[in-house]
This record gives structure tokens, sequence and C-alpha cells, in this order.
């Protein structure tokens, strides 16, 4: 299996906190010096149980996403890569992370995002290449659990397989503990 269309997600510790025209803002601020081809910002607060804030890019979307009714920072990587599954898996986790890092240091943010490094979701963005199935899940999780131990460390993370074939193929990652995003960068780094 060729994984491609790899999304991460990193849940807020402090939902309550999130104001949507905050990110807005930011996100804009962020399109003119960014290393990544970014096109746009979108308001989707009017959509329920998806993204809340968009911000559109070439490669990369990012949003403020309120999918499964969690608000969490949701890293939606477009285009095909080249690679192992491993360091594409690799790769979009630490894209992830590193978003999050920049927005928790964001000096825009009355409200600053804090985010929860030991609750992660994983999800293939595409049911062609991943049905939600158990034999994905037996194909997938070799490369996923070494990312995850090189992170969390060989025993620190379980994982769940959010199995409703109605629903894109999606684990839910929770750490043992509470990592910072900065260790976890370093750790993936």
């Amino acid at each position: 299996m060729d994984l491609q269309y790899l999304n991460w997600k990193v849940y807020l510790d402090n939902p309550a906190e999130a104001e949507p025209d905050e990110w807005f803002k930011v996100w804009n601020d962020w399109i003119p010096d960014a290393p990544e081809i970014f096109i746009d910002v979108a308001d989707y607060k009017h959509v329920q149980d998806g993204p809340v804030i968009l911000l559109v890019g070439h490669y990369v979307n990012y949003s403020l996403d309120a999918g499964g009714r969690e608000l969490g920072l949701l890293y939606d990587y477009k285009h095909p890569l080249e690679g192992s599954n491993e360091d594409k898996i690799k790769s979009g986790l630490l894209g992830t992370l590193r978003v999050a890092k920049r927005l928790e240091d964001e000096a825009g943010f009355k409200h600053k995002p804090k985010f929860n490094a030991g609750s992660l979701r994983f999800i293939v963005n595409s049911r062609a290449i991943a049905p939600n199935s158990a034999e994905t899940l037996e194909a997938v999780k070799p490369e996923l659990a070494k990312v995850l131990s090189k992170a969390f460390g060989a025993d620190g993370f379980t994982l769940e397989h959010l199995s409703d074939p109605r629903q894109r193929f999606t684990v839910q990652v929770t750490a043992k503990g509470n990592p910072s995003l900065a260790d976890l960068i370093q750790r993936l780094a």
C-alpha cells in the first residue's frame, strides 16, 4: 500500500478559548512570508463538525477543525509524496507538530492556543488507497507504530482504529504521559 493524502490532527487543550476570528487574522498574516504556497484563508464557521477556519495552500491545508466535535489543528497534505510509508507518516506528523508549535508561539493571538501533544488523530484522506478496514490497519500499523515509537517511546502510546466503514481510515493515538510539542519535534527531527 502506497500511502498518500495523509492528515494529522492535534487537539486543543483549551478549546473554549479558541477565537476563530483570531485564527483567521493570524493565518492571513502567514501568507506573504510562508515557505509554503498559501492561497487564501476561508471562514467556515457555518459548517458543523468540520473546518472552522481554513488556510488553503497549494500543497497543504491547515484548519482549525471541529471534526468529531473536538477542536484542533488539522494538517492536510494534498499532493502525492515520495518515499516509504514510514517517511510519509513521519513527515506529516512532524509538519503538524511544527505548525502547532508555531501557533502556540504566535504573538498575534490574544487567546493563545495550547495543544495536547498526547492526543493525535491519523487519517488517510483517500478511501481508494485506504478503505477503513481491519486489513488497512494491519497494513499501516507497522510503519505508524515505528514513527510513534520514535516520538513517544515503544510502549508510550496506544492506538485505536475508528472502524466506521462510512468514514475515512482513522486511527486515534493516545500517549501515556503528557509530552510537549517541543519534545516530540526534537525526537522526530
